[in-house]
């Protein structure tokens, strides 16, 4: 039973119900009947009490179309094979315990028949397609702290339109859509809702600015935190991506 294919040191040993069939068919006796796969899939509910359901799996045949089948670890293994014989279970906890043992050891697992090496690249290829998909989930927020660690204390919407690579009057149009800022009737400036300024995403700032007759006034301006300018980076690159 060499095709248990362990990827690395910190992914469970599995079995497919193929293999286990297999495995199965290897140990039978002079005239006993060859299991069919369709036989063991039609098992698995009544032993796992529904169970199997965690463990589905699809595997291409000769004809180049998806078939059914379970991908199951240690435990379910050796219940399917239970089901047959308290031999054929110990026969499979043995093997995968040896597995989990060369696993452990940081040795590699070489495959020996063309089978082993084709699911060793199939269970390969299922792994690197969760590491690229957990990569793109992290990629707006690695992006987010890069324009982050670029800024610098808080800034005017404006300049944040340009750490966000957006046009203002379009930062401005989903900010005012989005409840963070607002104008007040009859106003022309920009305000922060209270609920984002408690949240530290954005915070008033007091500017002193000179009138044309060289008096002075006071005015308040809404700014966007490094926090909030985090939060924002988040927001539009999960936009960009749906």
């Amino acid at each position: 039973m060499n095709n248990i294919v362990p990827i690395g040191a910190s992914s469970a040993i599995t079995m497919t119900s193929l293999e286990l069939v297999d495995f199965i068919n290897s140990q039978r006796g002079d005239g006993e009947a060859e299991l069919r796969h369709a036989d063991f899939l039609a098992k698995a509910p009544k032993v796992l009490a529904g169970g199997e359901r965690n463990f589905s799996f699809t595997y291409t045949d000769s004809q180049n179309k998806a078939r059914p089948c379970y991908r199951f670890p240690k435990r379910e293994a050796c219940l399917m094979a239970m089901s047959y014989s308290y031999e054929l279970q110990a026969k499979v906890f043995d093997r995968m315990s040896e597995l989990e043992t060369v696993t452990a050891g940081g040795r590699f697992y070489v495959p020996q028949t063309m089978p082993d090496a084709l699911r060793l690249a199939a269970d390969l290829a299922d792994q690197n397609k969760v590491l690229v998909e957990q990569v793109e989930t992290m990629t707006p927020k690695v992006e987010a702290l890069t324009r982050i660690a670029l800024a610098d204390g808080s800034m005017c919407i404006q300049s944040a339109a340009k750490h966000l690579q957006i046009q203002p009057k379009k930062l401005f149009l989903w900010l005012s859509e989005h409840e963070w800022i607002y104008r007040r009737a009859g106003g022309t400036g920009w305000l922060g809702y209270q609920s984002r300024i408690q949240s530290g995403l954005l915070e008033h700032k007091v500017n002193t600015v000179s009138r044309s007759d060289g008096s002075e006034k006071m005015v308040e301006q809404c700014r966007i935190t490094p926090r909030g300018l985090s939060k924002l980076a988040e927001l539009l690159n999960a936009k960009e991506a749906a």
